[in-house]
């Protein structure tokens, strides 16, 4: 099964070290920008790790999605269409956009992305994996 996996998926399974469901995985260049923003907020917002912590997180991330297939091409007017039609933002859409124009199943643990995933393409959680 193909997966494409967003960004809460990503950190989850990694989280739970069980990096080895991202194996030929697929996901979109915006997810290292939405992985860099949640450590961002542990650090910033939530204050749960240090800057030194937050790093050696990012850099672990980094790896992940650098190992992460990434589709070549991408249709901005269908994200525009999926992100209105569904009330999502343009981020959250990208992912839906992107797993139906590859033929993918999404993985998310968002819950309003999952259930409008649902809508066009397969769609999971992480920990059904």
């Amino acid at each position: 099964m193909n997966l494409i996996f967003d960004s809460s998926a990503i950190i989850n399974l990694c989280g739970e070290k069980k990096t080895e469901k991202l194996l030929d995985g697929w996901t979109i260049n915006l997810a290292i920008y939405e992985l860099g923003n949640a450590v961002w907020k542990q650090v910033k917002v939530y204050r749960r790790i240090t800057v030194d912590e937050a790093n050696l997180l990012l850099d672990s991330l980094t790896e992940v999605f650098k190992r992460l297939r990434k589709p070549s091409s991408e249709n901005p007017l269908k994200t525009l269409e999926i992100a209105v039609k569904e009330d999502l933002t343009y981020y959250d859409a990208s992912y839906i956009s992107a797993a139906v124009e590859n033929n993918l199943t999404l993985v998310t643990d968002d819950e309003k992305l999952y259930n409008a995933g649902k809508i066009y393409v397969r769609t999971m959680r992480s920990n059904e994996l």
